[in-house]
């Protein structure tokens, strides 16, 4: 997987006046649109921002010392939202909607004193702080298991903590006495990545009970790389691509990337060659198959493009699928090469939260990629499946190349079947499905497709 950055066409003149206007031109021309620029919100410019969310038309703002803030126009106007709110230091804002009536949803706040919650849409905040002792709070997020019992978990300056009852209680989980902040957490089918600015990134498979230390390793990179190993974890977030999950981590000027479920990150340094200072990572945004961050005051986009195979006579025999990103240059003016430490999408605008208050930029519908039509393969093909070993879901893959009654099942090493994952009548195309083994034991396993008159057989482990 490599990063590929969008060309830069820079034209050199002598006379300032005359690179300028062009410039400008190109722009409005490109952009199609005279508001194609950040612009400033009606936010107070001496405030630092350090979180966005929204929620329908609503934007909520966490700042670093003057409490959460409310917009329901796109930012035009703001109202202090602070009734209640034991510290108005904000590292992190989390809405929650599941278990409750349409229309209505709990607002976690985790602020330098706990965890704060308000069920009337920032009106009123409660303090919940039983067994977290006063600690900040940087990062939040829920899970809800199969019958819907939700837990709800926070990441503290000394580990990540978790709740059963809404907040009213806390335990400490698995994950204890982290020197610096947990600074953020997501959660995906029941697998929770804990990220730390100097500890690294953790990983739990048991609702947080034990915890693995997971390896960021650039791997695959030459002696000059510039990317520690050690380097810092400033955000993370999860990359939903054509093929399955990546997550994706921001540091210091790079990213690192790994698919779901794998314990094993990579480096991507190609942003680092733009940029010779340590711009970190701090934040992401995502919009469909689209995910959006910002490094040293430019907005970026990373997509997924296809990839095609070519025969000796030049037929395209086959394609998968990678992702790249394009710096948006041509699109948009710079950002005063400023820190952005947080970035959300609402309503047809991104907002970027500063230093200085916050911005917003309107995007036009360049910014959306159109999906590149279907490549029909040349072959009936069954991936491997990834992750293997697993625990428990992977990711089966396979390429038809005309229409077929498609069969896709696990066996046992008995030959029993455990799962039929695919039954149907199918057309041309590549195919991804996941399966989920959480009531299977360890072993090892076998999933066959049949179609087109030919079967394929592939083993898989599953590793508890």
């Amino acid at each position: 997987m490599k990063i590929k950055i969008g060309k830069i066409v820079i034209q050199n003149c002598v006379n300032a006046a005359n690179t300028i206007i062009p410039i400008i031109l190109l722009t409005i021309i490109l952009g199609k649109q005279s508001y194609a620029q950040w612009e400033k919100t009606n936010f107070p410019d001496t405030v630092k921002v350090n979180t966005i969310i929204t929620k329908d038309s609503s934007i909520f703002v966490g700042t670093d010392g003057y409490g959460i803030f409310v917009s329901t126009n796109n930012g035009e106007n703001w109202k202090s939202s602070n009734e209640g709110l034991p510290s108005k230091k904000v590292h992190t804002i989390f809405i929650y909607g599941k278990n409750l009536p349409d229309g209505h949803a709990r607002i976690f706040a985790g602020t330098e004193l706990g965890v704060s919650v308000s069920t009337d849409n920032g009106e009123n905040w409660k303090s919940i702080n039983s067994g977290l002792s006063g600690l900040g709070v940087w990062s939040l997020e829920a899970s809800a298991d199969a019958v819907g019992d939700t837990t709800i978990f926070a990441g503290t300056w000394s580990g990540v903590y978790a709740s059963t009852d809404w907040g009213e209680n806390w335990k400490i989980t698995g994950l204890s006495s982290t020197t610096m902040p947990v600074y953020s957490i997501i959660i995906y089918d029941r697998i929770i990545y804990a990220a730390t600015f100097s500890g690294g990134l953790f990983l739990s498979l048991d609702k947080g009970r034990t915890w693995k230390n997971l390896d960021i390793n650039p791997r695959g990179t030459t002696g000059d790389d510039p990317i520690r190993v050690s380097a810092p974890i400033y955000s993370i977030s999860l990359f939903t691509g054509p093929q399955g999950n990546d997550i994706m981590v921001g540091s210091v000027k790079s990213l690192y990337y790994s698919y779901w479920g794998d314990t094993l990150f990579h480096a991507d340094t190609s942003l680092a060659k733009v940029y010779k200072k340590d711009a970190p990572i701090l934040c992401f945004a995502n919009r469909n198959d689209t995910l959006f961050t910002v490094l040293d005051g430019y907005l970026y986009k990373l997509f997924w493009i296809p990839r095609y195979f070519r025969d000796y006579y030049g037929n395209i025999i086959d394609s998968s699928f990678v992702y790249t990103a394009e710096r948006l240059i041509n699109i948009y003016f710079i950002l005063g090469k400023r820190i952005v430490y947080s970035l959300a999408l609402n309503n047809g605008y991104f907002f970027a939260g500063a230093e200085d208050g916050l911005w917003r930029l309107r995007y036009p519908e360049t910014v959306t990629r159109v999906k590149s039509s279907p490549i029909i393969p040349a072959g009936f093909v069954l991936e491997q499946n990834y992750p293997n070993p697993f625990n428990p879901t992977t990711f089966i893959t396979y390429r038809l190349p005309g229409v077929s009654t498609v069969t896709l099942m696990v066996y046992d090493v008995l030959g029993r079947p455990v799962a039929t994952l695919v039954h149907e009548r199918q057309s041309a195309g590549n195919y991804s499905v996941k399966f989920n083994a959480e009531n299977l034991p360890s072993g090892v396993y076998f999933y066959s497709l049949a179609a087109h008159g030919s079967i394929i057989t592939r083993k898989l482990i599953l590793m508890r």
